[in-house]
């Protein structure tokens, strides 16, 4: 794929057309039913693999719905200007970390070209499908920013928390104590006023990838994400408050969040884990006071549920670089590579390859891993750098060949998890016990037998696979079957 200008991708309807004209974007042009239809195409689609889709016909609705952007690594590599592998992935995060640029505000912006206070949630531009047979109600919230702000510092959070419809004007809102909205929410609580919030929807990729991605307490995402862009991301002053909304969003919805009072009952909702979450009692929500929005704009949101999604995607690529930058941050040396992994839904397995430096180096980093604050990595498997914590098979490989469990696994009876983990039965939600395996060559052990020395791999030399590697389209082999390893 030949390198991409990242700096032209300004808002969805930009990404819209680069995908259009790249044949990874499909619209559906006739009537689809939001009740059951719409969600089973966008599960369908994504066990396919398959392209970014528009919905032009939901029901009556006049607005469409955009879903999958950034669903595949083709399409992810797209929005970052790099090839289709992890290791370009990483390495742009890696670069917006370090280089982030802060955001440019703007008078006026196309965000802004409607205003209504005359709030229905139910009517357009909220095509919003009942995603999974057994939700609640309407999810409007999949795929996109919830923006608050700390009172105290002035810093400001962009993630993705669900929003279910509760009432034509109030909005649920999934706030957990130690998530940033958590944080910001407990500050507003101390003074006693209600917390500003603003949802845009219909964003361009950036703001996409950094929220849901698991950026560090205290960092700006739309430093990071402006990092990602390569320039400053634009921004307006909200209607109703001072927050900062992104400029080109098609739609903003603006309210309050109580911190006086809750409602009575909200989901169950279809969740990342491939489960239905259960019902919550006494929730936070949002009441509604204004809505903007482009002519003509698009709604936009994803499919949730089992890998591979959308969701997971993005998650996955996005929180390994964040738990990457995580241990750096922790001065945890030795660290080569880590994977959120996809298949542990983006967030309950944590795969690190590192240069083993010192006894104990291992156990370090399961301690760092499970201390990171905003993720629940359950379970931590590091590796020696010859592996690639993106492969499975290669992880799998490791662990096979090179575990002994009474050995190489540590378990911690209780620790951290999220109440959305049904692997542990509903009253114990919230805690977990945590696993981390030792997965790297036990060349200690085999020092202290005396025997002889942990045996060489049958790899062929790095010299000859290059060479080989360098010749594949001499052998009649397509690009695409190098090896799978790079991705």
């Amino acid at each position: 794929m030949s390198k991409i200008d990242r700096t032209t991708f300004h808002d969805l309807r930009s990404f819209l057309r680069y995908l259009r004209e790249q044949g990874e974007l499909h619209e559906i042009d006739r009537q689809v039913d939001k009740s059951w239809e719409l969600g089973t195409i966008c599960r369908e689609n994504f066990d396919r693999e398959g392209p970014a889709l528009v919905f032009n016909r939901i029901d009556d609705y006049k607005t469409p719905l955009v879903v999958g952007v950034l669903g595949t690594l083709k399409r992810y590599a797209m929005a970052l200007g790099v090839p289709p592998k992890t290791g370009a992935f990483v390495e742009a995060w890696r670069r917006a970390y370090d280089n982030p640029i802060k955001p440019m505000k703007v008078q006026s912006a196309p965000c802004k070209e409607v205003k209504t206070t005359s709030i229905d949630l139910f009517g357009d531009p909220f095509p919003i499908p009942i995603w999974h047979p057994l939700d609640a109600g309407p999810e409007l919230g999949t795929f996109h920013a919830v923006i608050t702000k700390d009172p105290e510092t002035g810093w400001i959070n962009v993630g993705t928390y669900r929003n279910q419809i509760l009432e034509k004007d109030k909005l649920g809102c999934l706030v957990i104590p130690y998530r940033h909205i958590g944080l910001h929410w407990h500050k507003w609580k101390k003074l006693g006023k209600p917390m500003p919030v603003a949802i845009a929807l219909g964003l361009d990729p950036y703001l996409s990838l950094v929220g849901v991605s698991a950026v560090p307490a205290e960092v700006h995402e739309y430093d990071i994400a402006g990092g990602l862009a390569g320039r400053p991301i634009e921004v307006v002053e909200a209607e109703t408050s001072d927050l900062p909304v992104p400029a080109n969003a098609e739609i903003v919805i603006e309210g309050l969040m109580p911190v006086d009072e809750f409602y009575p009952e909200e989901a169950p909702f279809g969740e990342f884990t491939g489960y239905m979450g259960t019902k919550r009692y006494n929730s936070h929500f949002i009441v509604v006071k204004c809505v903007i929005h482009r002519k003509e704009p698009y709604f936009q949101g994803t499919y949730e549920g089992r890998p591979p999604s959308e969701s997971t995607t993005t998650r996955s690529i996005g929180r390994s670089a964040a738990m990457l930058e995580h241990l750096k941050r922790a001065g945890v040396p030795g660290i080569v590579d880590v994977c959120v992994t996809p298949a542990g839904c983006a967030g309950f397995h944590t795969v690190v390859a590192i240069e083993k430096r010192y006894p104990g180096h291992v156990r370090d980093i399961f301690g760092h891993v499970w201390g990171q604050p905003t993720m629940f990595s359950k379970h931590v498997t590091v590796v020696d750098s010859d592996i690639d914590p993106w492969n499975p098979t290669q992880v799998e490989w490791a662990v096979s060949t090179r575990v002994q469990a009474d050995r190489d696994v540590e378990i911690v009876k209780r620790g951290k998890s999220i109440v959305l983990d049904p692997s542990q039965v509903p009253s114990l939600r919230g805690w977990s016990a945590l696993m981390g395996i030792d997965a790297t060559k036990p060349v200690d052990e085999y020092e202290r037998d005396k025997t002889e020395p942990f045996p060489p791999t049958t790899d062929p030399k790095p010299d000859w696979l290059e060479r080989v590697r360098a010749r594949w389209g001499e052998y009649g082999f397509a690009d695409q079957q190098v090896r799978r390893e790079e991705r």
